[in-house]
């Protein structure tokens, strides 16, 4: 999905489960997001290699990479190979972290994470999760710890996948339009 921020183009995807090369990236994209579920995680990280090749080769100045519930070897901690083989390409793995590509900010927690108010920030333009947040398109699979995080930081954008019968919706939740962006 195309959206434009702040003189930015971004193009944001999830849930591809290795059909990635099927996606057609426009061009013109300054800012690059995989919101998870790019491969069906085997553990050893060879299903990332042509993953990481594809999502590198595009000229977008920024590629941010939020992990999904299809990336095993993150949520149990052995990522190390594979963040390294990200970086090495130009892809920053964004897990409970903000980022900024040149003016646009962009946040991401899992759908896990409590987060004290005193550490929720107030500037994000972009939210980045693979989970939706609780109770909006979420099918009953939302977070509740994402919803929270969404009702106190209000970023303008909340970009999320994993319900694929929602693919594509948009739903205005206070000063956040909500999306999913589900390939």
């Amino acid at each position: 999905m195309m959206i434009h921020i702040n003189n930015h183009s971004i193009f944001a995807f999830s849930d591809t489960h290795g059909r990635h090369r099927d996606l057609r990236v426009p061009e013109k994209t300054d800012i690059l997001i995989c919101a998870g579920d790019a491969v069906e995680d085997n553990l050893l990280g060879d299903e990332y290699a042509d993953f990481i090749e594809w999502f590198s080769s595009f000229p977008a100045k920024w590629k941010l990479f939020v992990p999904g519930n299809h990336e095993l070897s993150f949520e149990l901690g052995q990522s190390e190979k594979i963040e390294k083989a990200m970086s090495e390409k130009g892809i920053q793995v964004l897990q409970n972290a903000v980022y900024d590509c040149d003016g646009v900010i962009i946040g991401s927690i899992d759908a896990d994470s409590s987060i004290a108010d005193e550490n929720i920030p107030t500037d994000l333009d972009i939210l980045v999760t693979h989970y939706p947040p609780y109770g909006i398109l979420d099918d009953d699979m939302g977070s509740t710890e994402i919803l929270n995080f969404v009702m106190k930081s209000q970023p303008s954008l909340h970009l999320f996948g994993h319900i694929h019968s929602a693919k594509g919706q948009k739903y205005q939740f206070g000063k956040t339009l909500c999306i999913n962006i589900v390939t």
